[in-house]
């Protein structure tokens, strides 16, 4: 177990914040937080918690923190099936059928596939192959890009999608030096075959969003996403849990899955 002085000392690093800073954002004096970071003094479980929000942690981070201190985690990580996250079973599904008849996906922190809708179902048959040549496409929604078999084929502005995602995933894990499974995704993606380095990286154009766009006949669509998550999550399952929703970014795309949805009926 990393300590707790190390642990702090790397998320401060990670946050770009100074002593000063981070002292004036927890109120507490520059001089206790230089102990507490020294391992001159130790803390408190609720000087953990209080530098843990001045740090805008993640739940899963906080509890980490709280171990690196000799505290027990205060964040429960109740699995999905639990009859305790029926109310998170239940705004996911209603969230998903709203969504119709646009795809939407529910995914864990390294984008795994939870659930999804209909109009995600409609559209993963449409440009996926079929018999799918490796499962992991049809589990993880990234591998299901970056594979080379799986939608990237489809997918006609592959590159710049690459060259995003891949710099979030350098960005997310420089701010999570303690770890959320991004660095292990980078590697898993650095094995598919032209897959850019960090330094290959080229800057995108100025534009309100990035779209995706699919092509496989008969079908061309754009699409842009919107992420939704639970707000003032208590639980480490709850918070790590998003669901990614699709639409149309014109009329042409939004015709044609609309026509795929009566073509359902």
């Amino acid at each position: 177990m990393t300590s707790f002085p190390t642990v702090l000392r790397r998320w401060r690093a990670a946050r770009a914040t100074t002593q000063a800073q981070l002292a004036a954002e927890a109120e507490i004096s520059t001089r206790h937080l230089s102990f507490l970071e020294s391992g001159k003094a130790r803390p408190s479980r609720q000087m953990v918690l209080l530098l843990s929000s001045a740090l805008d942690l993640e739940l899963r981070d906080r509890n980490t923190m709280l171990l690196s201190a000799g505290f027990a985690p205060m964040y429960g990580e109740t699995p999905l099936d639990d009859e305790a996250m029926s109310p998170v079973r239940r705004a996911m599904a209603l969230v998903l059928q709203q969504q119709e008849p646009y795809g939407a996906i529910a995914l864990s922190r390294r984008w795994e596939v939870i659930s999804l809708n209909q109009g995600a179902a409609r559209l993963f048959a449409a440009f996926m192959p079929d018999p799918l040549p490796d499962p992991i496409i049809a589990q993880n929604l990234i591998h299901a890009m970056f594979h080379p078999e799986g939608l990237r084929p489809v997918i006609v502005n592959w590159e710049e999608l690459c060259w995003s995602f891949i710099a979030r995933l350098h960005r997310e894990t420089e701010l999570a030096p303690e770890g959320r499974g991004h660095a292990a995704l980078l590697a898993e993606l650095s094995r598919y075959p032209d897959v850019p380095s960090r330094g290959s990286l080229r800057d995108l154009a100025p534009q309100p969003f990035l779209t995706v766009h699919l092509r496989r006949p008969p079908y061309d669509l754009r699409l842009f996403t919107v992420l939704t998550a639970f707000g003032t999550p208590l639980d480490v399952t709850a918070q790590e849990l998003t669901i990614e929703t699709f639409f149309p970014a014109d009329e042409a795309s939004d015709a044609q899955l609309r026509q795929m949805a009566e073509g359902d009926r």
